[in-house]
């Protein structure tokens, strides 16, 4: 992400001290600090409103029953609906549906969700832009804060650099939160999690350590969609903001221009990598048929049993969840972000 300083800037600190504007003298915070707190705060509001699709499109990734789609999404809610029931009128054959307990069902994961994208986008906005400081520092000379002498592989080298230190930081906790979403609270099942807290103290019990770094390896190759789309985000920006180099501030887009570059960076980005995401979860995952099973195993049972279309279970929804999400989160982001400089 860029981080535009103009020419009122008199003084920085190209490290962790604050920058000055020489307007007024008022400090204001480290680039990087800036591109943590938006990163946080887009990712926590998005976050909130999002996870009921996130709920659903992991129940999808998981199904392994179902022979379309539509099935899918029925055996989803009718699970759904089976745990929000609180009463049976036998008389007329109705049910009464608790709203509370529906409510709480499609949120069940909340919490690892919200830590989880909370930190990750912070992680990964931090990251990404102290690794193009480095860049830029190192290897370009002139402004250090001049993302527009950055290369289109520069922008990919940083994505992923800043993707596999975010991947390694959070993963333990999507291995949580996939564990919580893949099973029912109320329900009999000895895997299921009662609480986030439950849930740490379980898998290094089960597992040890290693048991929260389970789905690592194609987290980090899925790495690359976010490298892709990150880079294609940018390069987008920069091609979106040149008709506007006569304008004051000429750095900063209009909102919707961030959603177009948000939009489309998503909906290719995740077109591509797509398989990688519904591998990653079936490893994450426990059960007596794929505890000790390999990243080979798990893609050649996929392929056998549900064939090519498995790898895209849950696309459709994915994309229904993520583009608005994306856009949203990098909106809030670049907002954030433009009113703490």
């Amino acid at each position: 992400m860029t981080t535009p300083i103009g020419d009122d800037v008199e003084e920085m600190n190209t490290g962790e001290g604050v920058v000055k504007n020489s307007k007024n003298s008022i400090p204001t915070l480290p680039s990087k600090s800036i591109e943590a707190i938006a990163g946080l705060s887009a990712g926590f509001l998005t976050t909130l409103l999002a996870h009921p699709l996130d709920f659903l499109k992991l129940r999808l990734q998981l199904d392994t029953t179902s022979s379309s789609q539509l099935q899918s999404v029925k055996n989803v809610y009718n699970d759904v609906i089976k745990l929000s029931i609180i009463s049976n009128n036998n008389n007329n054959n109705t049910q009464i549906i608790s709203p509370i307990k529906f409510i709480k069902n499609i949120y069940r994961g909340i919490s690892p969700n919200l830590i989880g994208s909370t930190s990750a986008w912070a992680f990964y906005f931090y990251f990404y832009r102290q690794y193009k400081n480095i860049i830029l520092n190192t290897s370009i000379s002139g402004n250090y804060y001049d993302d527009k002498s950055l290369k289109s592989y520069h922008y990919l080298l940083s994505a992923f650099a800043a993707g596999w230190t975010t991947s390694i930081l959070t993963n333990p906790i999507w291995v949580i939160k996939t564990r919580m979403i893949s099973t029912n609270k109320s329900s009999n099942d000895p895997n299921a999690y009662k609480s986030f807290i439950h849930g740490i103290k379980q898998i290094y019990k089960d597992e040890g350590f290693k048991g929260y770094y389970r789905g690592l390896i194609p987290s980090l190759f899925n790495v690359a969609q976010g490298a892709v789309q990150l880079t294609l985000y940018d390069i987008i920006k920069r091609y979106l903001t040149i008709p506007n180099t006569t304008k004051k501030n000429n750095e900063h887009l209009s909102t919707l221009q961030y959603f177009y570059a948000s939009s489309v960076s998503k909906m290719i980005s995740t077109g591509i990598f797509y398989p990688l995401q519904v591998i990653r979860s079936r490893l994450q995952i426990i059960n007596d048929s794929n505890k000790l099973q390999s990243i080979s195993n798990v893609v050649i049972n996929i392929y056998k049993r549900e064939g090519v279309r498995a790898f895209y279970k849950g696309l459709m929804t994915n994309l229904l969840r993520v583009v608005p999400a994306t856009c949203t989160t990098f909106i809030i982001y670049e907002k954030v972000k433009q009113y703490l400089e």
